[in-house]
């Protein structure tokens, strides 16, 4: 059963208009006391380290000798966060590559899950950990002509093996996995690129075959152990999607490809729904992550274990390199990208939680991304080099000098004053 799409775009002409209406700008610099206090305002009873997450992968440096995906981990406990997500791809040399000493040629899943960096991420204090999640020996887009027979044996054993795993190995522990595919729009454009139109419905099937194989391992993995005091979820998640509120006011969104959120998630039978937007960060358009948000509830089916408060923003974030030019900024905070960049992260936080959103996760610790042009000529650096603060894009809570972003520290206020709440 499907929310009536009609129906929220009747609410998003009425009910939402004024409370996810965009705004000209703030007159004066947010603080983050203010912040703390605006965001924890919206929570109604829920506690914001159940919300919010921060992702560690594939940072371009390192601030320590420790292996690197414990490094990160740690940073992001340090920070207060109970949420982690974390990538989890048979490339986990190239994804945690510092001060490591990875096993080679880990078969599958499961033995990825025992190695002793995971082992030893999973031992920490994080109830949840979100795990963006490929099955391993797979041909790229493998689904693309349709999901064969016996690729879908694999994906089934697969991620079946894994979920056992964790429901076996971490029962007791409060803990929850939650597994997920990337971005499902980036990939389906590029498994379309130069293919004949008339293979498209075909393809869409394929993708739609394979989520509901990894749901369908998921639920067995479930009934076959059980679930005591341990969790593992089974995602779905797009990136392209439209603003609800803008589709009632008769804007068109285009893209070349038709959505997968109109095509691919009404067909499937998901946990939980995860929107990664990078369509929201500019000035102006923050709070439209709540109408995005609310266009994937109208598509997303509810007859699985959370009904319908089964959303999450599974990636969210803003380059600080994207508010440099004056006119890419709000006037208040020209010069000054960090705090541009809070402000844009402070707003997009507040429209998740006012959509109701399980997870709230933030791309991420270290940043991942390097400058093309400009300061920095190229892609990539030396294998073994770290990239300096001019070298990134600003994709971070902490810089290659270990100094903290204004957003690092509204996270760390909105955690602080929980526990602050609960031991009074």
């Amino acid at each position: 059963m499907l929310r009536s799409l009609a129906a929220f775009i009747l609410a998003a002409n009425s009910t939402f208009a004024a409370d996810v209406a965009t705004s000209a700008g703030p007159t004066k610099k947010l603080t983050v006391a203010d912040a703390v206090a605006e965001t924890r305002a919206l929570l109604h009873g829920r506690k914001i380290s159940d919300i919010l997450g921060v992702t560690h992968v594939h940072g371009q440096y390192a601030l320590t000798d420790k292996p690197f995906l414990i490094e990160g981990a740690e940073a992001v406990h340090t920070l207060g966060a109970k949420v982690l997500k974390l990538w989890f791809y048979s490339i986990y040399e190239r994804q945690y590559p510092w001060h490591s000493d990875w096993p080679k040629d880990v078969p599958d899943l499961e033995a990825l899950a025992r190695t002793p960096y995971y082992e030893t991420v999973f031992a920490m204090p994080f109830h949840t950990f979100v795990l963006e999640t490929a099955e391993f020996g797979m041909r790229h887009n493998f689904w693309c002509r349709g999901l064969s027979n016996a690729d879908k044996k694999k994906v089934h054993d697969d991620i079946y093996r894994l979920a056992r795993h964790l429901l076996t190995r971490y029962r007791g522990t409060g803990k929850t996995f939650v597994l997920q595919n990337w971005e499902a729009d980036n990939v389906m454009k590029y498994a379309l690129k130069d293919t004949n139109p008339d293979t498209w419905d075909t393809t869409y099937q394929g993708m739609c075959d394979w989520i509901n194989t990894r749901q369908a391992a998921v639920e067995q993995a479930r009934r076959d152990c059980g679930t005591n005091g341990v969790q593992v979820l089974h995602a779905f998640e797009v990136n392209f999607v439209p603003s609800l509120k803008e589709l009632a006011a008769g804007k068109r969104y285009e893209k070349s490809k038709p959505l997968v959120v109109d095509k691919v998630v009404p067909k499937t039978h998901c946990d939980l729904y995860s929107l990664s937007s990078w369509e929201t960060w500019a000035p102006g358009k923050e709070d439209g992550l709540f109408d995005r948000l609310q266009y994937l509830a109208s598509k997303a089916p509810h007859d699985g274990i959370f009904g319908a408060d089964n959303l999450m923003l599974g990636e969210f974030g803003a380059h600080e390199d994207d508010f440099e030019k004056p006119e890419k900024n709000y006037p208040v905070y020209r010069g000054d990208t960090a705090g541009a960049a809070f402000y844009a992260h402070y707003r997009m936080v507040n429209a998740a939680l006012r959509a109701g959103v399980r997870y709230i996760i933030h791309w991420q610790i270290y940043d991942n991304d390097l400058r093309m042009g400009g300061k920095y000529e190229g892609k990539g650096l030396p294998p073994g080099v770290m990239a300096t603060a001019e070298q990134c894009v600003g994709n971070w809570l902490i810089r290659p000098d270990g100094s903290h972003v204004p957003t690092y520290d509204y996270f760390n206020g909105l955690f602080d004053a929980e526990k602050n709440e609960l031991h009074r």
